[in-house]
């Protein structure tokens, strides 16, 4: 876990600033020739307020390059939706009721950003748009896949009557990206590209957007010049290519307390982190004239608590973090931790411990926050505008028990539920476990032609350890190879002291033959074992070369629902952009979307998803296609690519973002690995839909379909079927609970699954028996023969079959 001291930063940073004038115009997408504003989308529903503030996370994260450090390729890109089910707030869920279950708003029709504050607190998000952007279905809460983005600190301003507080605001957007906004959208208001509400007017807020810079000069409808430069959510065929103007003196936008200026900053890559609250919905009401609280906790496991989390109410405000491990007779003893600081901005804000507190599983911790001013924030049973800041309410339960929280009255502590039987103190603590950690958790790969050069040739991974004391720590490879250099491969490490350890590329990869060559790195804490893991580095030498095709003069025999057929195209449709082809690309017949026209208005998702393909040993992976498509913009009808692993969770890898009106046949190439890659059982998918109720297209038309990649060195191809035994990753790596083992088999037999230590003792033969030929996924309960069971550390599985035997190694946590 990184958590940033975000508040002294902060404030020290906004001080250096504010000595200089902000300029009189700016623009975040050209900073002296660099955009630090993703791209215009489109929303469904009223869903403004989830692209208001994913667009500030974005924004910060594209100009502090955490997205690039935690491995991401392409522009950051976030799951509204996955917002938009998970909040806690809605019909869908409600964690803190029993049993969980939903009220209060509709999902895709309200919220604002104290709702999205209380997600982002808790650790739930936000994640990526790959992991969980899924409109017409929940995606997954949770996922082992998932990649967390966290704000350190979420800033409300106000720009004040006067405009007293505008220069500030300008550099929060100068120093930390887009802010979100709000505003009441109506064509009253509008004049052209810019708006205008007059603060005369009594309408609410009904529309969530982002700043993106600011023109003093500007002329609006106001009496004054000046506007601020805005990122709307309707794609970019709205307003100025998806962009307008609100003027300064707006009634909302930048004067609104809780929607006006927001600002989601110090934005990390969460890793390895636990979360302890009760406040589930966060900030819903601030207990006043209270300067000292406190919440009450028991560790789930062997821990570190790093940091701690709270809002304030007012600026400026003094703060003093306490960790104490005991209550005996009414009183907090055996203070462990003492933090002492200053917040700057109202909001919420994430604070390092000075000194991290050990903590035991069931050990009791108590979080006590002293505030100088503005009292305490606190969750309880609230209601919550059913649209951003709209006067329409709806009622969200919140939960409470007995001694969670607690406040100082005189000499007295009165538990908070005395005062509300659903109220908590919004006191968080954040935990990393025990021993060694090791980051990015991403794998390594390097690609290039044969001779080289490759890309990337390096790569740092930094080791840290939480604890007390000192360990060892040993780095290690499944198979020791010569293209690979390692900066340190042993040594020692003390507490919260970041090592970083290179790998390289050297000299040796140049004289390689083509294929991908594979090892896999072990970061082993040689003293306890506690955090030992791996990390799989491959290299691809030459260009990837096809390893399946359909060239569709047969039916491959996919899956297709509804509308999706296949024949040969009729020529139909053309309502709009061109028509159907009236043959294949090669050949007569392909797969396609309703080969007799146009897909229908008001359509759901149809799929055409292709049967299980193994591409165990396959790297670098490409799907490659020709396809014949009509499509409307994206902020009306949908077509996409999709990829899974188990043929549950989906991946998108490529989607439309504007209209697509191909009148010939073009090959697609779509880079698949970063999902497909050395997995025995991958699926592809074609979906059509949703659309909406307007203009029509032909849709898909599919021919052709290839999958290249770069094969493993040793591994044999025969009738389209691997011939080797294959043994895949063990998951999740580290093992916690239970170890799942994919293994496959070329031909049915007898096989022995077992498990050995490190030293090679057997400790558990999971399956010995008869197996048929393909793909098995068995479960070890990390038990030995006798029912014991096992301590941290080293294991191996070996899977023995008449092909053969293959052992893999990985790590055991508790």
């Amino acid at each position: 876990m990184k958590v940033l001291p975000c508040i002294v930063l902060a404030v020290l940073s906004l001080t250096t600033l504010l000595f200089a004038d902000p300029p009189a115009t700016y623009d975040l997408r050209d900073v002296a020739g660099v955009n630090y504003v993703t791209s215009v989308k489109s929303q469904q529903g009223g869903t403004c307020w989830t692209f208001g503030a994913m667009s500030a996370i974005e924004g910060n994260l594209c100009m502090t390059g955490v997205w690039a450090d935690a491995g991401e390729t392409g522009e950051p890109a976030l799951a509204e939706y996955h917002l938009d089910w998970w909040n806690g707030f809605n019909q869908h869920f409600n964690e803190d009721i029993d049993p969980p279950s939903g009220e209060g708003l509709e999902v895709h029709y309200g919220g604002d950003y104290l709702v999205t504050a209380a997600y982002l607190t808790r650790g739930e998000g936000a994640v990526r748009d790959i992991d969980g952007q899924s409109y017409d279905n929940p995606p997954e809460r949770f996922d082992d896949s998932y990649h967390y983005y966290y704000p350190n600190e979420i800033a409300f301003y106000t720009a004040g009557e006067n405009l007293e507080n505008i220069d500030t605001i300008k550099e929060v957007i100068m120093q930390y990206g887009v802010l979100g906004t709000c505003m009441c959208y109506d064509a009253a208001f509008m004049s052209g590209t810019t708006h205008y509400q007059p603060p005369s007017s009594d309408l609410d807020p009904n529309h969530a957007i982002s700043i993106v810079g600011w023109d003093d000069n500007k002329s609006t409808q106001a009496p004054q010049n000046g506007a601020w430069l805005c990122k709307n959510s309707w794609g970019t065929g709205w307003g100025e290519y998806g962009y307008f103007w609100i003027s300064y003196y707006d009634k909302h936008c930048c004067q609104h307390p809780t929607m006006g200026a927001i600002s989601l900053r110090d934005v990390i890559y969460l890793e390895n982190t636990d979360f302890y609250y009760h406040d589930y919905h966060a900030w819903r009401d601030t207990l006043l004239n209270v300067t000292d609280a406190y919440n009450v906790f028991t560790a789930e496991r062997s821990e570190m608590l790093q940091a701690v989390s709270f809002f304030t109410a007012d600026e400026n405000v003094s703060y003093s973090i306490d960790i104490y491990v005991d209550h005996t007779d009414g009183t907090l003893r055996n203070l462990r931790s003492e933090t002492l600081g200053m917040a700057g901005c109202v909001g919420f804000h994430t604070v390092e411990l000075d000194s991290p507190v050990e903590l035991s599983e069931g050990d009791r911790f108590y979080i006590y926050l002293t505030l100088s001013a503005g009292g305490h924030a606190f969750d309880c049973t609230s209601d919550v505008p059913v649209l951003l800041g709209a006067s329409t309410r709806t009622i969200v339960r919140s939960s409470a028990s007995p001694g969670q929280s607690f406040y100082l009255d005189g000499s007295n502590w009165v538990d908070l539920i005395t005062v509300d039987s659903t109220a908590n103190f919004c006191i968080k603590g954040l935990t990393s476990p025990l021993g060694l950690s090791v980051t990015p958790e991403s794998d390594f790969l390097s690609t290039g032609s044969e001779g080289g050069p490759f890309s990337p040739d390096d790569a740092i991974y930094t080791m840290e350890y939480s604890g007390e004391g000192s360990i060892g720590y040993e780095i290690t490879m499944d198979e020791s190879v010569d293209w690979l250099d390692i900066s340190s491969t042993s040594g020692s490490l003390t507490p919260y002291t970041p090592l970083d350890i290179e790998f390289s590329i050297n000299s040796s990869a140049d004289t390689l033959q083509p294929g991908a060559y594979l090892t896999r790195v072990y970061f082993t804490n040689t003293s306890t074992h506690s955090g030992d893991t791996y990390r799989d580095f491959t290299l691809t030498v030459g260009s990837p070369t096809v390893q399946y095709s359909w060239d569709m003069n047969e039916d491959p025999g996919w899956t297709s629902e509804t509308n999706w057929a296949y024949g040969i195209p009729t020529g139909g449709g053309g309502q709009h952009g061109y028509p159907d082809p009236t043959a294949g690309y090669t050949g007569y017949n392909v797969y396609g979307y309703n080969l007799n026209g146009d897909y229908p208005n008001n359509l759901d998702e149809r799929h055409l998803t292709t049967e299980v393909i193994n591409l165990y040993g396959r790297h670098n992976v490409h799907l490659r296609f020709w396809r014949w498509l009509g499509v409307e913009s994206a902020e009306y009808d949908h077509a996409s690519v999709k990829v899974s692993t188990d043929g549950s969770i989906w991946t998108t890898v490529w989607a439309n973002s504007d209209y697509v009106e191909d009148n010939s046949w073009v090959q697609q190439d779509i880079d698949i690995s970063s999902v497909a890659d050395n997995h025995g059982t991958v699926y592809i998918r074609w979906t059509m839909g949703t659309t909406d109720q307007g203009w029509t297209y032909c849709g898909w038309n599919i021919d052709d379909v290839e999958i290249w990649a770069v094969s493993q060195t040793g591994i044999g191809e025969e009738a389209g079927i691997l011939s080797l035994l294959q043994l895949d990753t063990v998951y999740p790596n580290p093992v916690t609970a239970t170890a799942s083992i994919p293994f496959s088999l070329p031909v049915a037999g007898s096989a022995d699954i077992s498990i050995f230590d490190i030293s090679g003792r057997l400790i558990c033969t999971v399956a010995n028996g008869y197996f048929e030929a393909g793909g098995h996924t068995l479960v070890w309960d990390r038990l030995t023969d006798n029912g014991q069971a096992v301590s941290a550390g080293i294991y191996f599985v070996r899977v023995s079959s008449a092909a053969g035997s293959v052992s893999q190694k990985f790590c055991l946590i508790i």
